[in-house]
């Protein structure tokens, strides 16, 4: 049986907490929750998992025609105008009016993922820890872009820069727009970007030697408790985020029948705008060559032997979070751990738990091979 399955799984590794949903057309197909004291309405960090979150938030915008993917970032985000890269000889170099949404959507700005930077920890220091995005943003772009704009994908905090872009356009705070048009339409309930929720499960770290201990960290890729992160700073419930994978699963509509995303704008965030993106950071399950880069998610490009269709979209997070939607067969899987550094015990397993329900529930005879 598939819980049995799970429960030796992480009885063998030691995971601490692991809860399983899926959903096909608005129904519950299955639901694990496995862990001493768990219940399965606890909130966790999802980490990166919010990014596709965010890049929804940013296309509802574009689908009311308050911007565009061609768009400058400087148009909104003045500072970005002076986003620079050092050439070949040395020299500063001004790209920032190259910029677009494109690029932040895409992870191809020229970003890197350093939250280390001396102008970011000057920041964080003088304004006492209590810096909001809109303070950070251009720390983000006093040390130089990685590359030119466009050039390439690169795993980046493009995500937060875009989320200050949803401010801007909005004008509201960026977990106040997300809650508004996502959060409360989809009863997400517990769920927040705005870091002031307590009560999150604690939060794990895989040791290279396999062993998982508590970690006393938090958020720890959060610069400031006040700076709320559209890549990396939701917390969410399994029951909450399933809501949203569910709704983008069956052509962006809710089960109370909610537009989350109009059909042809769920095409355009999962049309490969970078055919290969291998993520070899340590934190994702987007290895090798089965998938390319949209507006901010995985795409499959190509189906796999056991039955799983090229299209299939989502992301995952730095704790081990994974949400995986197929919008051919109306499904979505979404996977809660809160595990760092998960991979080192748990590579490859989110496919596994993936196949074993597709084998079960969701493939029909036919299907399977």
């Amino acid at each position: 049986m598939l819980n049995d399955y799970l429960q030796n799984l992480i009885d063998e590794l030691k995971i601490p907490y692991l809860d399983v949903a899926c959903y096909r057309s608005h129904e519950k197909v299955c639901r694990f929750v496995l862990g001493d004291g768990i219940v399965g309405k606890e909130k966790f960090y999802a980490y990166s998992c919010g990014k596709v979150i965010t890049v929804v938030s940013a296309l509802k915008l574009i689908e009311d025609g308050k911007m565009e993917l061609s768009d400058r970032v400087c148009d909104y985000l003045p500072s970005a105008k002076n986003a620079f890269i050092i050439n070949d000889k040395g020299e500063r170099v001004v790209v920032g009016d190259k910029i677009t949404l494109r690029h932040l959507f895409t992870m191809s700005a020229g970003l890197t993922y350093d939250l280390t930077t001396k102008p970011i920890l000057d920041l964080v220091n003088k304004s006492g820890g209590k810096a909001i995005l809109q303070d950070f943003i251009p720390k983000f772009f006093e040390t130089p872009l990685a590359f030119i704009p466009g050039e390439r994908f690169n795993y980046s905090l493009c995500h937060d820069v875009l989320a200050g872009v949803v401010e801007v356009v909005s004008g509201m705070k960026f977990s106040r727009y997300v809650k508004q048009t996502i959060f409360d339409p989809l009863g997400m309930n517990n769920s927040f970007f705005d870091n002031s929720e307590k009560g999150v499960l604690d939060v794990y770290f895989a040791h290279e030697n396999g062993e998982i201990k508590k970690i006393d960290e938090g958020k720890i890729l959060l610069p400031t408790p006040s700076y709320e992160s559209g890549g990396a700073g939701l917390v969410t419930t399994v029951e909450d985020y399933i809501r949203f994978a569910d709704a983008l699963a069956c052509e962006g509509r809710s089960d109370k029948d909610y537009c989350l995303l109009k059909p042809q704008t769920i095409k355009l965030l999962t049309t490969a705008q970078f055919e290969r993106a291998s993520v070899n950071n340590g934190y994702t399950c987007v290895q090798g060559d089965d998938y390319g880069y949209g507006l901010g998610v995985r795409v499959r490009q190509k189906s796999t032997d056991w039955g799983l269709n090229k299209g299939e979209f989502g992301w995952d997070g730095a704790a081990g979070a994974y949400v995986l939607i197929d919008p051919e067969r109306h499904v979505s899987v979404f996977i809660g751990m809160h595990v760092r550094n998960w991979p080192v015990v748990f590579a490859g397993k989110h496919l596994e738990i993936v196949k074993a329900i597709y084998q079960k529930y969701i493939l029909s005879n036919q299907d399977k091979i």
